[in-house]
């Protein structure tokens, strides 16, 4: 059976992922995001989410159990590290090696890097940097447009 990898774990990813399933693909599939949580949407992120209206669990594009059920392999808080194209293999950051016979990047744009928590500007488009802010802003709180 084949095996298809899907780089980026956010909503293209996911959606390519479940799409695979109910196209009736049988093989093997995995995703994987550098990101420590599931896939989440992002354009409630830095609105209902840092201004507390709005869960992590709400932000969830398919609960955990989603992803077992359809046999889908998700790796959370990994990176890629390198990408064989003649050999057919990736190598994650740790080292380990994931062979595919179907390979997606769904990335999405190059994402700004987190900034350190005494930077007056943060980027809003991502999980790991919004939730530390979000434990202490209420609704008063200044938001804006995204990146």
């Amino acid at each position: 059976m084949s095996h298809f990898v899907i780089i980026g774990a956010g909503q293209a990813g996911a959606a390519l992922a479940a799409k695979l399933r109910a196209l009736g693909h049988e093989g093997a599939i995995t995703l994987i995001g550098d990101e420590p949580s599931l896939p989440y949407q992002r354009p409630p992120l830095s609105k209902k989410y840092l201004m507390n209206e709005m869960t992590l669990e709400q932000l969830h594009l398919r609960p955990a159990r989603f992803y077992e059920d359809q046999g889908i392999t998700l790796l959370t808080g990994r990176r890629v590290a390198e990408i064989r194209r003649e050999s057919r293999e990736i190598r994650l950051d740790d080292g380990t090696t994931l062979g595919y016979d179907g390979l997606a990047l769904t990335t999405g744009r190059a994402r700004a890097a987190c900034l350190p928590r005494w930077a007056a500007i943060w980027s809003a488009s991502m999980w790991c940097a919004i939730w530390p802010m979000s434990r202490g802003w209420g609704r008063n709180s200044s938001r804006g447009g995204g990146c």
